[in-house]
């Protein structure tokens, strides 16, 4: 696969795919899915194209996303795609719908798109599917309908809600696997050291959505191995009158010295709010609850 990031508007691509699927794909939920499995069957010939930054992302600097550039061509990467394509979204916002569409066709090679029904494109979002379908011509232009699931329409937005309320079972539901995140083992106060139950703190891209405070059940992933852990996602305020956002792991049955290694983190389900203890002694006695709970799933 190849992944051609922040791509030039003066570059032309060598690839010559049959389909090229658009979208700006945060977090590649199950309507993502649905996008590019929709390309997949016209052929297996085909490229995916999205934005970067996240268009969305863009315009409003405090926007949350569901998934890094990383995280996102690893998830895309597994439906083999013969490239990914990064359009730098500054280069392609003010064009008009026609300049955009000769980029697709001249310098993208496309011939036929892959779209969900809302998309739009080019300055103040002048372009639409109908515009393609102008371009390109209607049988080279396919439309996804809305993605729906429990009769509600999948999409980030509602993801990230979910996941700001802790309700996990569902997220993972609307994503189709478990929601992960990943970040580097950093040096923190060793207090869970200190009260028994060690810790790896992990720093987490500050524009990731972030999910509800609280304790959680998760699958810690390390050079391909899988580990039970519990997180704490929040303040610890038992332990710290810090209010700074941490994530801090404990991985059952385990003990190495991880400092600076990266961690993947899948989030599995909920277990409790984030609570003030009155002593250590309650904290320590509500972590092993916890981990009891969790242990013999």
């Amino acid at each position: 696969m190849n992944v051609y990031d922040s791509l030039n508007l003066n570059t032309v691509v060598n690839d010559k795919p049959d389909v090229t699927c658009i979208g700006a794909f945060d977090g590649v939920h199950l309507g993502h899915q649905a996008l590019i499995n929709m390309a997949k069957s016209i052929s297996t010939k085909y490229q995916i194209l999205t934005f970067d930054p996240v268009p969305k992302k863009y315009f409003d600097i405090m926007h949350r996303l569901l998934s890094t550039k990383d995280m996102k061509i690893d998830i895309l990467s597994s439906f083999n795609p013969e490239s990914v394509i990064f359009l730098n979204f500054e280069d392609v916002k003010d064009l008009n719908p026609k300049d955009f569409c000769n980029i697709l066709e001249k310098k993208l090679n496309t011939k036929s798109i892959v779209v969900g029904k809302d998309f739009k494109f080019g300055k103040n979002r002048e372009g639409d599917v109908n515009f393609l379908i102008k371009y390109f011509g209607k049988s080279n232009v396919h439309v996804l309908n809305d993605y729906v699931v429990n009769d509600s329409k999948i999409s980030s937005t509602l993801i990230k809600s979910t996941i700001n309320q802790g309700n996990l079972d569902l997220a993972n539901q609307y994503l189709g696997y478990s929601y992960k995140l990943k970040g580097t083992v950093m040096h923190g106060n060793r207090m869970g050291h200190q009260i028994g139950f060690p810790t790896a703190n992990i720093s987490i891209d500050i524009n990731l959505v972030v999910p509800k405070f609280g304790v959680y059940e998760v699958v810690v992933i390390k050079d391909d191995k899988t580990y039970k852990g519990v997180m704490n996602i929040g303040n610890k305020p038992t332990v710290s009158d810090d209010i700074n956002l941490s994530y801090e792991v404990h991985i059952l049955d385990f003990d190495e010295d991880i400092y600076e290694s990266v961690l993947e983190v899948e989030l599995l389900s909920f277990i409790r709010e984030e609570i003030k203890f009155d002593n250590i002694d309650q904290l320590k006695t509500q972590i092993a609850l916890d981990i009891k709970s969790i242990k013999n799933k």
